[in-house]
């Protein structure tokens, strides 16, 4: 395995045209996304390879048809290839789920986040390419959490039963966070090719939205199923706990609580590209 490749992530519509600048400013590009200039150095070299489009935690994030039809027109003008990523899924979601696939080319990968929709590709959509995403990667993400204890639950995906399942389903490459906390053996046994999101894990993830919910009255408030306005695209907050020394920052966006990868973490994830133990680095297009 060589240089890892590079994914940029979105749910929306982006300026891809840095994408073809030179390394220098994919550095500024990536430092005013993400505001670390040390990252921004570290991945300038790497060429974007992937546009990765939809959403991993939300159903109403997934794409019209439309705007998949966009995306892919702008990912082969960029030069990228397109990753449907898809959200725990609904039957509501399994039937718009089933509307987008038709329209992927042969081959493409879909990151799937629901054994059911890996299911469907298995039996329906053999042409296409079904990844574990990282909502199926269960292990204790949560900052506040106690290296203590927290540090042994790791992700068990080298385990006999989940190699079946992946077997079964055809499942050939994974997604994942950076565990908590990170050491040298943390990716050591991954059974397949595996992509690493940066640089923030998902800690956890629900259907009721807080953002989209503020501004509701009544019983729809906090309800599952209620409207949405795609509040998450415009609005974040950051989570804290004052007096608390937390493994990294959080933010709450959408129905998802994220956090910011520590030092230490960045420490483990850039010792593993250096060992070529990742396939491929994804990265948010745009600031959470």
């Amino acid at each position: 395995m060589n240089a890892p490749e590079l994914a940029v992530a979105a749910c929306h519509a982006l300026d891809l045209t840095w994408i073809a600048a030179a390394p220098a400013e994919r550095a500024r590009h990536w430092q005013r996304i993400h505001g670390d200039a040390e990252l921004a150095a570290w991945l300038a070299p790497l060429q974007p390879t992937h546009l990765y489009f939809g959403s991993e935690f939300c159903e109403h994030l997934l794409p019209s048809t439309r705007a998949l039809r966009e995306a892919l027109r702008q990912a082969e003008s960029a030069g990228l290839r397109l990753v449907l990523l898809s959200p725990v899924a609904s039957p509501e979601v399994l039937a718009r789920l089933d509307a987008l696939l038709t329209m992927l080319p042969a081959g493409s990968e879909v990151v799937v986040n629901d054994w059911g929709v890996a299911h469907e590709l298995a039996s329906r959509f053999p042409d296409l390419r079904p990844v574990a995403g990282r909502v199926l990667c269960r292990m204790t993400k949560d900052p506040r959490l106690d290296a203590g204890w927290a540090g042994r639950c790791g992700h068990g995906l080298a385990a006999p039963t989940m190699r079946g399942l992946f077997a079964r389903l055809g499942i050939r490459s994974l997604e994942i966070d950076v565990p908590l906390f990170a050491d040298d053996a943390a990716f050591a046994d991954l059974p397949l090719p595996t992509a690493v999101h940066l640089p923030y894990v998902y800690v956890a993830k629900g259907r009721m939205c807080r953002a989209g919910s503020l501004a509701v009255k009544g019983p729809e408030r906090f309800a599952v199923g209620r409207r949405c306005q795609k509040e998450c695209l415009r609005f974040s907050a950051l989570a804290s706990r004052p007096g608390r020394a937390d493994a990294g920052a959080s933010v709450q966006l959408g129905n998802t609580l994220f956090s910011r990868h520590s030092a230490a973490m960045a420490h483990s994830l850039r010792q593993a590209v250096d060992g070529k133990r990742v396939a491929r680095l994804v990265v948010p297009g745009a600031p959470l």
